[in-house]
């Protein structure tokens, strides 16, 4: 069945939660995702783990490509037989150029589809307590585009009109024109002293509000420090807000972190950062590369070990493709590094006998010695080049140990300077899962490594990470005792307080 189609998604306001069913399922299913700016790392991850991602940077003054070439690039696409999922923030038909989209892919034979998302414009100000309308204060609902510049004199809009206008009035991508917008409105006529609220980064554990008056907003828009994206609301219903809005506060909010770990781990951690407040980024570090490797004869060995959910899903999915199953592992122990490797282990039908209480190779000889492996057979799918240590102790410990390289750790093909150093301007934490990881940031920063990452924190998983940095000239700012994303939001939680 041919898959040649183009999805223009929605994707809600910025809270992942917040994207409908069926943009989730268009995302999950699409061999390309074209994204702009504003969508959030976490809705990127539903992505399956082979769709291509192409950035298109649609924000305003900073376009990576012009709207006629996102055009094209949708179209070719589309003739490649790609099912796309051209994503845009909010609702796509609402100021998000959609019917020009469409347009163009209808005039050139492409099939299509328009998936509604939420739109800033009604989930900005009902996430402050301010429902757009009501029926004893505004019986109308106006939605503008702040792009257009209020002093032009040949504007498309009705100004006069709009001052006129006793319902709620809404302004999206209007960071950089509050005071304009403002003064426009007053000159045609509204009351000075008419409610307003801005609300920045709605739905986010970034979101900051301001209620305000019109004659007034521009000076508290300034104090508050708001910039985009932003949402501005005008009318008698602002005074809501004192009613209905309560303040919730997330432990990690206000806090943005760079994740860099593997792309298909990444999203994942992503998530979990988003639903303690904090602000995602993702740019790894590592990629996952499979090796050539033999399933052995699995029955001739006492235990296996598992160090990593990378070399649980290779390893697995390859036995599987051979045709034998997880029942061939019936008398054989099974070791995991941890409760994520374990948990990989059992997706597979397969229960972990032992997890290691530290989530490291010593971490597995401690949980091992006392049983005694003299005389056994060990089998270690894992990481090519990984540290010598599990195998040295187990072989002095009198074990017979066979290590199969099942993948190894390299530098994503489109990582580089530029891009690194534009994704750490944006946030206030790094977070290093790995000595490999760690040791691709410090070659892309080169020279100027140590004075960038000093301007971070530096949050490591765990201590072998960490003395690879204390060994490079750097000083991780926290480590997790628990060597797992929950274990580094547990320690970053316990820095605030």
């Amino acid at each position: 069945m041919s898959r040649e189609k183009v999805y223009l998604v929605g994707t809600g306001p910025g809270d992942p939660e917040l994207i409908t069913i069926k943009a989730e399922k268009i995302i999950s299913s699409s061999d390309v995702l074209v994204y702009d700016d504003l969508i959030p790392p976490e809705i990127m991850g539903l992505a399956n783990k082979n769709a291509r991602t192409i950035y298109v940077g649609k924000r305003a003054g900073r376009h990576k490509m012009s709207q006629g070439e996102l055009n094209s690039l949708l179209v070719q696409l589309a003739g490649e037989g790609k099912r796309v999922a051209r994503l845009k923030g909010g609702d796509p038909c609402i100021f998000g150029r959609c019917g020009e989209e469409a347009a163009y892919l209808k005039k050139h034979g492409v099939d299509f589809e328009i998936i509604p998302g939420i739109s800033s414009a009604t989930a900005g100000p009902v996430s402050v307590g301010i429902p757009p309308t009501h029926r004893h204060l505004s019986s109308s609902l106006r939605i503008v585009t702040a792009h257009e510049d209020p002093t032009k004199e040949d504007s498309l809009l009705d100004w006069k009109n709009m001052a006129q206008d006793k319902g709620t009035i809404v302004f999206l991508m209007g960071a950089s024109r509050i005071g304009a917008i403002a003064k426009r409105l007053i000159a045609e006529g509204m009351d000075k002293d008419r409610l307003c609220a801005l609300v920045q980064d709605a739905t986010t554990g970034f979101q900051r509000h301001v209620l305000s008056t019109l004659a007034k907003v521009e000076k508290d828009a300034k104090r508050m420090g708001i910039g985009s994206p932003c949402v501005m609301l005008i009318g008698d219903i602002a005074g809501m807000a004192h009613e209905l809005f309560e303040p919730k506060s997330l432990p990690l909010e206000g806090i943005s972190v760079l994740i860099t770990r593997p792309i298909h781990l990444a999203w994942e951690s992503a998530l979990r950062f988003f639903s303690q407040g904090a602000r995602a980024y993702v740019y790894p570090l590592i990629e996952i590369s499979e090796l050539a490797f033999d399933i052995p004869d699995i029955e001739s060995h006492d235990m296996f070990i598992f160090t990593s959910q990378n070399a649980v899903n290779l390893f697995m999915e390859k036995m599987l493709s051979s045709g034998r199953d997880s029942r061939i592992f019936s008398g054989i122990e099974i070791v995991a590094i941890g409760p994520s490797t374990a948990d990989a282990l059992y997706r597979y039908g397969i229960t972990a006998d032992i997890v290691a209480k530290f989530y490291t190779a010593e971490g597995i000889i401690e949980a091992i010695e006392a049983k005694g492996v003299k005389g056994r057979s060990i089998c270690i799918p894992r990481a090519k080049g990984a540290r010598p240590y599990l195998v040295d102790a187990l072989q002095d410990m009198g074990a017979w140990v066979t290590e199969i390289p099942v993948y190894e750790s390299r530098m994503p093909a489109n990582a580089d300077s530029e891009s690194f150093y534009h994704m750490l301007a944006k946030v206030d934490s790094v977070i290093f899962t790995s000595p490999s990881g760690a040791m691709n940031a410090l070659k892309l920063l080169g020279d100027e490594a140590t004075e960038i990452l000093n301007t971070k924190m530096i949050v490591t998983i765990g201590p072998i990470t960490a003395g690879f940095l204390k060994d490079s000239g750097l000083e991780p700012d926290l480590s997790a005792n628990t060597h797992t994303d929950i274990g580094i939001i547990e320690a970053m939680k316990g820095a605030r307080k």
